[in-house]
């Protein structure tokens, strides 16, 4: 067996972590980039306080609030935020709020220190050893684990795709989980972000990329998604925090086992529609992807099956791996995500012209799906939840 794995980050998981905000920045420079959205922050007083903290440090020099951060950000938003970073000449870029914020961060970090548009890096054959500001990670979710990880999402709405790209220089310096951030979440929020931590741990623990690292980090991901997330959507405190340890360890194991089929899949719902949210979109096309891929590796889906505490005591292999499916199907169910993709305003005619985006926008996790899917069995996927 042959695998490496490589997490350069430090990170500070409790209560009240966020304190430490100014004093860990500070050590990564002294003009901060505080990238956030609208409204919530200001509305939990989240903002005033990182702000006075920040104001209070005697190392830091200037503070520029960019709280434009949206649902799915595209190339114009980073563009315009990376203006922004090398327009007032700051050197450190800190995200507070959901992965989308930390997604924004990540992207106009990069583009400003290449000074240069993020769809030029994006097709670059050298965006691996671009260098970028660093990056400090404060979540506000517990779910896209992006502060965690080398990746960062982006769409571009003309052409209505979404890719990822992913760089060991822009992993988060600091990861700051104060699950207290958590706890103003919505019952949706909830949803749709603790599904996308349960789907990075089954695609990364069912992946081609799967190691004895990641594969330690998923199992705890699915055994604390499967016994918290119906708690912390009906705002028990102690599962959220359950929920944001999840969020950490799926976003840990994406890193090295990284994501497959779901998220091609999703990418090119929410590349389409920009306003679903990511963990929605994952709802919907991970059970017709687990139909199929549990012929492919069963015996990790009979381990999701008993993670998520399904009883498959003398059960045969391939009956064991089925109940991961109903697993999922009961998670769906108790947080209220039974939706279909006519719900969100698809047919079939968008389905089509889908398929060809999920193979161009991201192959890689098509390629690291647990078993080889060809165009036709995608929409037949799709088909399937339309």
């Amino acid at each position: 067996m042959n695998f490496t794995y490589y997490a350069p980050l430090r990170i500070d998981f409790s209560k009240g972590a966020i304190s430490r905000i100014a004093s860990y920045t500070s050590r990564n420079g002294n003009r901060v980039m505080l990238i956030t959205g609208k409204n919530h922050l200001r509305k939990t007083g989240v903002l005033n306080k990182v702000l006075d903290s920040f104001k209070k440090s005697s190392k830091i020099e200037d503070v520029v609030v960019f709280d434009k951060a949206r649902e799915n950000p595209d190339t114009k938003l980073i563009d315009e935020a990376s203006q922004t970073i090398m327009k007032n000449r700051l050197n450190v870029i800190v995200a507070i709020g959901g992965g989308s914020s930390m997604d924004l961060a990540k992207t106009s970090a990069i583009a400003a220190k290449q000074n240069k548009p993020i769809w030029e890096i994006v097709q670059s054959p050298e965006l691996g050893v671009m260098q970028s500001y660093p990056v400090i990670c404060a979540p506000t979710t517990s779910g896209s684990g992006s502060e965690v990880t080398k990746y960062a999402v982006l769409n571009d709405d003309k052409q209505k795709i979404k890719v990822a790209i992913g760089s060991e220089h822009i992993y988060p310096l600091v990861s700051i989980i104060d699950p207290e951030l958590t706890f103003t979440m919505s019952k949706n929020i909830i949803a749709n972000t603790g599904f996308d931590a349960l789907s990075h741990a089954i695609e990364a623990y069912t992946s081609k990329s799967s190691s004895p690292i990641t594969d330690l980090y998923c199992q705890k991901a699915i055994s604390l998604a499967g016994e918290n997330l119906k708690k912390a959507y009906d705002k028990d405190e102690r599962a959220m925090e359950n929920m944001s340890l999840a969020a950490a360890f799926g976003g840990l194991a994406l890193n090295v086992g990284r994501a497959s089929l779901p998220h091609a899949m999703e990418h090119s719902l929410s590349a389409y529609i920009p306003s679903i949210a990511h963990g929605l979109g994952l709802s919907i096309v991970m059970i017709p992807f687990m139909k199929r891929a549990i012929k492919c590796t069963p015996e990790r889906f009979a381990d999701i099956a008993y993670l998520s505490g399904e009883d498959i005591s003398n059960m045969p292999m391939d009956k064991a791996a089925e109940k991961a499916i109903d697993a999922v199907e009961k998670i769906k169910e108790q947080i209220g995500l039974n939706k279909k993709l006519s719900d969100l305003g698809f047919d079939r005619d968008t389905i089509k012209e889908m398929v060809d985006k999920t193979f161009w926008t991201m192959a890689h996790g098509v390629e690291n799906s647990p078993c080889n899917f060809d165009k036709e069995d995608i929409l037949n996927m799709y088909i399937e939840v339309l």
